[in-house]
């Protein structure tokens, strides 16, 4: 009697269909990516540690900076006439230092890549720098009860600095 059962299993499974080999070689990538050892993190970013960016004259600089040439750019536009900006920003910027990961069977190393001034003073090599972003915008203008020159400033700071429009106050300028 078993041997009955299994000549029928036999031929209904053997030679294995089409879909079924599919799901038997998935099953073995899904097996074979399950027993590939991952490599630990340890909350420490593998190739860059992120550093403060500026010292905080330096972003106060920057900040007013970017407020001036705003300021200058609307007040060329026509309808807009003496204006004030404000920006508030929701970050003062990162650095990402440059680091050296060593990778071996057990382990994983990292360093940090150091330049060297000249001088016994080394500062870490930065390999890229990210601005603070900008989170909110006031301006007042002259200009600034009119409909069409809102929707102009509105339009340029959301160009510019990529914010959603409620993030956009306009007044109207008061004088001095």
């Amino acid at each position: 009697m078993n041997r009955e059962k299994w000549e029928k299993w036999r031929k209904k499974y053997w030679p294995p269909r089409k879909d079924q080999l599919l799901i038997l070689a998935l099953l073995g990538l899904l097996l074979a990516v399950i027993a590939v050892p991952v490599q630990k993190n340890d909350g420490e970013a593998s190739d860059a540690a992120v550093l403060p960016a500026e010292t905080e004259e330096a972003r106060e600089d920057y900040e007013s900076r970017l407020e001036s040439r705003l300021e200058e750019m609307l007040s060329q536009v026509e309808g807009i006439g003496k204006v004030r900006v404000m920006l508030t920003f929701a970050d003062s910027g990162q650095k990402q230092v440059e680091k050296d990961v060593s990778v071996s069977e057990n382990s994983t190393q990292e360093e940090t890549v150091y330049e060297d001034q000249g001088s016994s003073e080394r500062t870490p090599y930065v390999s890229s720098e990210t601005p603070p972003q900008v989170e909110g915008v006031l301006v007042i203008a002259e200009g600034g009860d009119d409909g069409d020159v809102k929707a102009d400033i509105i339009e340029a700071a959301q160009a510019l600095f990529g914010i959603e429009a409620h993030k956009i106050k306009i007044m109207k300028y008061g004088g001095d």
